[in-house]
């Protein structure tokens, strides 16, 4: 963390292994569905255009999910290799030679994660992409969090805003606390304040990276940050989630990583449940954006969405049992001539 004293007045203050589903080769998706919940909307008419549209814009959902699902096989891959290493630190130590083995190991499946880019350095889906994302800073030069016997008062100024936001720390706070007032002020702007190892972390989504990026402007009254003028206060960005376990290994200190290696392997199972929640919402919308023939009539309409009571597995079915008609009559529509 940097710590630049600039010549500024004072503040004003308001108190996530399945495999595919579906295979695919295209790489450009021109549909944005950078958001979930956004609907895909059926096209009236039988036209040949409006159904060819149609077609396309369900072949370009499947392409999503395909890259949803490449990214949860890429995050099942790193979690089979780095189980047994979790395994391992939790039975019995380890001796240096077999700690440089997993140094190895480890720096091959940076190596191969890298490569696939399907994940980020923190292994963090690539197809992520909205709320479902997450940016991850630490104040780790500024103790926000631990208990002090005095009073005190913390001023910060965010990057593009207009009015600070303060806290007091009270004598003996709890951390919980300290994050509850903080919170109240951060979940507007798509920023969260959560304790990694006893350290601030700011979380943030979507668009609010770009705010965690430039410095954060503070000014205290305590002993975290003395009285004065505001200092600028540069947030880190969360460490690739390898580094820290390959140099504990050259050192021959991999057992007291035990905890961050836990932290990663759950960090993983958030990133694969969230990689799901998309996949089965794009699915559900495939599901009703596509039309049905009626056995009455034999007109096409919109599928009927299955009622609210059904069930979880009921909702998934429908949803490929629509894909994999999508599939099937886009080949037909390219052989098909009207």
């Amino acid at each position: 963390m940097q710590v630049i004293s600039p010549r500024v007045g004072s503040l004003s203050t308001q108190l996530d292994a399945a495999p595919g589903i579906i295979g695919t080769s295209a790489a450009d998706l021109s549909l944005n569905l950078s958001s979930p919940t956004a609907p895909i909307k059926a096209i009236a008419g039988n036209s040949t255009p409006a159904r060819y549209q149609q077609w396309g814009r369900l072949s370009e959902a499947q392409n999503q999910i395909a890259q949803l699902q490449a990214a949860e096989q890429a995050l099942a891959q790193a979690q089979q290799q780095l189980r047994p290493l979790a395994q391992r630190l939790q039975a019995s130590a380890m001796s240096t030679e077999q700690q440089q083995r997993w140094g190895e190991q480890l720096s091959l499946l940076s190596q191969h994660v890298q490569q696939q880019g399907r994940l980020d350095a923190r292994l963090q889906p690539v197809a992520l992409e909205g709320d479902a994302a997450r940016h991850r800073y630490q104040l780790d030069k500024v103790d926000l969090l631990s208990p002090r016997s005095v009073r005190e008062r913390v001023t910060l100024l965010l990057a593009g805003q207009q009015q600070a936001m303060g806290i007091t720390i009270a004598p003996g706070q709890r951390p919980a606390v300290t994050l509850s007032q903080l919170n109240r002020h951060l979940a507007p702007l798509g920023i969260t304040a959560e304790s990694e190892q006893g350290k601030l972390q700011l979380v943030a989504k979507e668009r609010a990276d770009a705010i965690l990026r430039q410095p954060i402007l503070m000014q205290g009254e305590g002993v975290r940050v003395p009285a004065g003028e505001p200092v600028l206060i540069k947030a880190k960005p969360e460490p690739d989630a390898l580094a820290p376990l390959q140099a504990a290994a050259q050192k021959g200190e991999l057992m007291s990583e035990r905890e961050h290696l836990n932290r990663v392997m759950n960090r993983i199972q958030d990133y694969s449940q969230r990689l799901q929640e998309q996949r089965q919402i794009i699915l559900q919308q495939t599901a009703k954006a596509w039309p049905v023939v009626t056995k009455e009539t034999g007109a096409k309409e919109p599928a009927a969405p299955l009622p609210a009571s059904a069930s979880k597995f009921e909702k998934l079915v429908s949803a490929l049992l629509a894909q994999a008609h999508v599939s099937r009559n886009s080949a037909v529509a390219l052989l098909r001539k009207e």
